[in-house]
């Protein structure tokens, strides 16, 4: 099923996440000079890298995910949306990545002037991050590796809002409001996934006229 949008509304609902976690990278970033372009070259960096991510990841899934089982992976990802959400799982899933590729690429991306904040971006789009993970989750489940990307491309760009604010020194505004987004397509996904174990064990779900709203089984 084709939901790669929701990755933005998870990526809006974490925004706050991303306050803490990337709002003092940005603001240095910023403090190192009056052009605008390292501005522009790092969040494109951060947002390429988790695209290429959900590229990934929905490549695996297109794979493992068959379509007689969806609706477990759909129980599967509202599940672990909100564990990351209530902050019930770390941040330290991505380490690896993190340590490794992230590090390479901040790296060579020294030796490149300005250019080499998108070096630094795709870098830091690798740090240990629940919320990436969780976005990844819905990556995972589009039938397609370009629905993937477009997941994490929607994701990133749904996280530039709120670090404009901070940039602007916005400090009013309630970002954790947003939390309420990520349960909603939590729910969401559970709902989807529950429906389409009844309509494995009830004739009268299997052929109501919800059904093919609610849930669907993947197209190939």
């Amino acid at each position: 099923m084709n939901t790669w949008y929701y990755s933005f509304f998870i990526g809006l609902a974490g925004s706050w996440h991303c306050l803490i976690m990337c709002g003092p990278i940005v603001a240095s970033i910023k403090s190192k000079g009056k052009s605008n372009f390292r501005m522009i070259l790092y969040p494109l960096g951060r947002i390429l890298m988790y695209s290429i991510l959900g590229y990934l990841v929905a490549g695996i899934g297109s794979i493992w995910l068959f379509p007689s089982q969806w609706h477990f992976y759909y129980i599967a990802a509202g599940i672990l949306i909100l564990l990351v959400i209530t902050q019930k799982i770390g941040d330290g899933l991505l380490l690896f990545l993190h340590e490794g590729v992230g590090k390479y690429l901040r790296k060579k991306g020294m030796k490149w002037g300005d250019l080499g904040y998108f070096m630094a971006g795709m870098a830091n789009g690798l740090m240990p991050c629940g919320l990436v993970l969780a976005g990844l989750s819905i990556a995972m489940l589009q039938p397609k590796p370009i629905l993937g990307f477009l997941s994490m491309l929607s994701f990133g760009v749904a996280t530039l809002p709120a670090l404009r604010v901070y940039m602007w020194g916005i400090k009013k505004i309630n970002l954790k409001t947003l939390i309420y987004l990520g349960w909603a397509i939590s729910f969401l996904l559970i709902i989807r996934g529950a429906w389409g174990l009844g309509m494995n064990q009830s004739q009268y779900l299997k052929h109501s006229a919800l059904s093919p709203i609610i849930c669907h089984p993947f197209s190939k």
